[in-house]
Parts: C-alpha cells; structure tokens; sequence
C-alpha cells in the first residue's frame, strides 16, 4: 500500500514501548487534507488505529480534558 500520510510533527509519546508500538499524539497530513491533530498508536513507524481532530475538535477536547482533569471528578482521584 503507498503511504498516504505525511508526518508533519511529532509533539509527544503518550504511552507505549520505546522501539515497539507507542501511543502517539502528532500533526499528521492525511492524502490532500490539511495538517489535522492525530491521536494514533504507531508501530515501527507505521500509523495504526487512531483518530485525527480538526481545529475545532482540538479546542473542544482540550477543554474538556481541562474542565475533567481539574475537576473534582472520580477520574481525577
């Protein structure tokens, strides 16, 4: 399969195994599309099952992360 995505840039490794399958958040161009956040695992520098945000998506999950990190929530205990 031809690779369809461009690596735009790495911003962190959430979680994984460091040479293995690791948790990844990026800015990934998909095909043509503009440059989108991506949340995605990544082995051996292949993308896997994942999602991609736009703009907006973005804002509205870091708020809402934001408003339940914060919070007193059962998450955050």
């Amino acid at each position: 399969m031809a690779k369809t995505y461009e690596l735009v840039r790495k911003i962190a490794v959430l979680g994984g195994h460091e040479g293995g399958t690791t948790k990844e958040l990026n800015i990934v161009r998909w095909g043509f599309m503009p440059p989108q956040i991506d949340i995605r695992r990544w082995k051996e520098g292949e993308p896997s099952k994942g999602i991609t945000l736009n703009n907006a998506e973005s804002r509205k999950l870091l708020d809402a992360l934001h408003q339940e990190l914060t919070a007193d929530s059962a998450f955050s205990q």
